[in-house]
């Protein structure tokens, strides 16, 4: 069941005009996803920025270290540990747009959030529809190739996620593979290995019987 309301994940810890770093807690960590598109939501008049969680990461500690040596850890002590750590679960989001005066726009934000900012997940199927309806953002996708993103397999997540928020909406899907063929037409180093792993993903929509000119 698709949720209706965009759920708060964590906060910012760090930011960027390129992206950013969301801290959340152990027991958020079943919302969000590799690829999920998010929005910083300011507590002020300052712009609504998103971006697609593309990597996530959970830091040890001492006690950790000590536990992960022991030979039977008892599971209260270990679910004592996940649930009151003090260290956050790290999220690192591509920024790929933002929202001013209520109107979305494809491209860097004009500044970045701010530390302990709010962060959603984007579920609602309206608001998933008004930021990918335009697939501009894919452009900021891309330029991160090369860098620590893994772009071509962020690509299928977040594709594969806004497909079944859209409500398995194969026309968007399609449109969205005609984009990326033509972006990546001089880059088949990335655009192969997307489209084979999207042909997995969503082999409703034929993707292997596409022929590339």
């Amino acid at each position: 069941m698709v949720a209706n309301k965009n759920q708060e994940i964590g906060r910012i810890l760090r930011a960027s005009t390129t992206g950013f770093a969301v801290g959340c807690r152990v027991g958020q960590l079943s919302v969000p996803a590799f690829g999920g598109l998010v929005q910083a939501q300011p507590v002020d008049d300052r712009e609504c920025i998103y971006g697609l969680i593309y990597n996530m990461s959970i830091d040890d500690d001492p006690l950790v270290r000590r536990l992960v040596l022991a030979e039977n850890p008892a599971p209260s002590v270990i679910e004592d540990q996940r649930n009151n750590r003090l260290l956050p679960i790290e999220m690192s989001v591509l920024a790929v747009g933002y929202q001013l005066n209520g109107q979305v726009k494809h491209g860097l934000p004009p500044r970045p959030p701010l530390n302990l900012d709010p962060v959603e997940l984007v579920t609602n199927p309206r608001d998933i529809r008004d930021f990918t309806d335009n697939l501009g953002y894919l452009r900021l996708i891309l330029r991160a190739v090369g860098s620590p993103v893994p772009v071509d397999q962020l690509l299928v997540a977040h594709i594969s996620s806004a497909y079944a928020l859209r409500g398995n909406d194969q026309a968007w899907a399609v449109e969205v593979v005609n984009e990326l063929i033509e972006l990546l037409r001089s880059n088949y180093d990335v655009l192969i290995p997307t489209l084979e792993a999207l042909s997995d993903a969503l082999p409703e929509l034929g993707i292997g019987n596409l022929v590339i000119e």
